[in-house]
């Protein structure tokens, strides 16, 4: 009985993690590149304490949303886009609406700064105008020359993610699964991007709603069935005390 009770409560402890991630999730219906992410429970060798394992990133595109801006980008297929944490380190994210800050670094709407292909940050020249490739070469234009040419002034940091498994890190970024927090040897897939357009959540509000909803009654009833077996247990006891 008691271990019966040990494994329900380790199940409704379980609920209460995915609770918050389904709840996390609806409130990034609308972040740009948000990946839904499936989370991994492992139980040890006693049988009754679960624990949390890596929370896998499920890389379905999202949908295309077209803005014409030319800093704005969706990356095709299986690409991820190489960013800087606040520890320095490189992550990878599918959003892709980028600008320049005040110190003319190209930045994510969000403010990470975006890494060339050899980890460190894009720095732009001033009062330019900024354009980008499908490759993802960076290139600057100066409007105050009467003949003036494209020069290239980075690489943005693109990686095929199509024979990796992604996980999702507290700060909402990706890393590769097993291997140390920073760039990786891309895929075989070839890699780009699509100019003037970014990519939505692939979240569905209705489709996390109904799994709320349904999370919610499966909790009631772990819930419901700790009481019932603490209660027949109590009663099991005072039967005994009672012999």
């Amino acid at each position: 009985m008691d271990k019966s009770i040990v494994t329900l409560v380790s199940d409704v402890q379980i609920e209460r993690i995915r609770e918050a991630h389904m709840f996390h999730e609806l409130a990034n219906v609308s972040t740009l590149g948000f990946k839904r992410a499936f989370e991994q429970f492992s139980v040890n060798e006693a049988g009754s304490d679960t624990e949390l394992g890596p929370t896998l990133v499920e890389m379905k595109e999202g949908p295309k949303i077209y803005t014409g801006n030319p800093l704005d980008l969706y990356l095709n297929n299986d690409a991820v886009m190489g960013v800087i944490n606040d520890e320095g380190q490189v992550n990878f994210t599918r959003r892709g609406d980028l600008k320049v800050n005040a110190e003319n670094q190209l930045v994510l709407g969000s403010g990470k700064l975006v890494a060339s292909d050899g980890g460190d940050p894009i720095v732009l020249p001033p009062n330019q105008i900024i354009s980008i490739s499908e490759e993802g070469r960076v290139y600057a234009l100066d409007p105050a020359q009467e003949v003036a040419e494209q020069v290239e002034v980075g690489q943005i940091m693109l990686r095929d993610a199509s024979n990796r498994n992604l996980t999702k890190l507290e700060n909402g970024l990706f890393a590769v699964e097993g291997l140390p927090i920073g760039d990786f040897e891309t895929g075989p897939e070839p890699v780009s991007v699509s100019i003037g357009i970014v990519e939505g959540s692939t979240v569905s509000a209705m489709e996390i709603m109904v799994d709320i909803m349904n999370h919610m009654r499966s909790f009631e009833m772990k819930i419901k069935l700790v009481k019932d077996l603490d209660e027949l247990g109590e009663s099991n006891s005072t039967l005994m005390r009672m012999a």
